[in-house]
């Protein structure tokens, strides 16, 4: 008879790696395009529509195809996505907000992709020119308008968006009272814009800086971003690319919880990451993930 020693793990306790390592290898082990496109069809569940004529076929439709892996590289259902959020939105392309449109664009994508050979090389290389061309044209437009420079346009929007307003609160030193007032008065002046001719917003110079030193921020990042991901030449930004992004995704939309564009950023960013860069790969899965957290009501939790 053979006793084995206590301390001699089993062959499975060997073999098995930490749940959080076992986790992350089940994700990254998949196929890079079948992976993206599951991001991408619980992205369109959740965030893709923008009225409930899109709601209720894209939930279902993106169900499916998270059930089904067959579903998930069909041809088929992938032009149907496509085919609906581009009537929807063509529809309403005045008035939709603006990564609605990228969506649009990404969903095309995607059709394209399950339609080509190389689906792995359609999805990296339309989601690097996407990312690049949207934050050239950002950027351009903010330095084109003048608001950064002066950091009006974030001036405005921390007294105004109640989406910031634990922010504005707290790094601005506002009362709590100021910017629901600010709302007050800005809602009577569009009401009645004659009448009352104009309002000034209550402030503080300390949001007055916090504003402008995030405009410029907002400036520098978004144009490394422009440049990382279309000018390949450039070595030293297209190594740190993806780091660009990430750094922009964090610093803003944990501000600014435009989830919507905060996602599909995210899905086009892992899309064209390389499959050894495993630690990019990780980073883009946890903001994924942790970006769920700027919808707690910071404001009031700290209260």
């Amino acid at each position: 008879m053979t006793v084995s020693s206590p301390s001699s793990p089993s062959p499975s306790e060997q073999t098995t790696p930490p749940l959080r390592l076992s986790f992350l290898n089940d994700l990254l082990a998949q196929p890079r395009h079948l992976l993206v496109l599951r991001f991408t069809a619980l992205f369109l569940l959740l965030y893709g529509s923008s009225t409930v004529f899109l709601d209720i076929p894209l939930r279902v439709l993106c169900g499916l195809m998270l059930l089904s892996p067959t579903l998930l590289t069909s041809q088929l259902m992938w032009v149907l996505i496509c085919g609906i959020v581009w009537w929807v939105n063509a529809a309403d392309w005045l008035w939709i907000d603006n990564h609605k449109i990228l969506i649009s664009y990404w969903c095309l994508v995607c059709a394209l992709a399950v339609s080509a050979k190389d689906t792995d090389g359609v999805l990296a290389w339309n989601g690097r020119v996407l990312i690049g061309l949207t934050f050239l044209f950002a950027t351009f437009w903010k330095m084109w308008a003048g608001e950064y420079w002066d950091g009006a346009f974030l001036h405005y929007t921390f007294l105004s968006d109640d989406r910031v307003e634990a922010v504005a609160t707290a790094i601005g030193g506002l009362s709590p009272n100021t910017l629901p007032q600010n709302r007050l008065l800005e809602s009577l002046l569009k009401q009645f814009p004659q009448a009352i001719g104009r309002v000034t917003l209550s402030t503080s110079p300390r949001l007055q800086a916090f504003t402008l030193a995030a405009s410029y921020w907002t400036l520098f990042i978004e144009g490394s971003v422009a440049i990382a991901f279309l000018v390949n030449p450039l070595q030293v930004f297209s190594r740190f690319r993806d780091w660009f992004l990430i750094v922009f995704i964090a610093t803003t939309y944990f501000l600014l919880p435009v989830l919507g564009f905060a996602y599909i950023l995210i899905i086009m960013g892992f899309t064209q990451c390389h499959p050894k860069h495993t630690t990019i790969r990780v980073a883009y899965i946890a903001l994924f993930a942790f970006l769920q957290l700027s919808r707690l009501p910071w404001g009031t939790l700290f209260v």
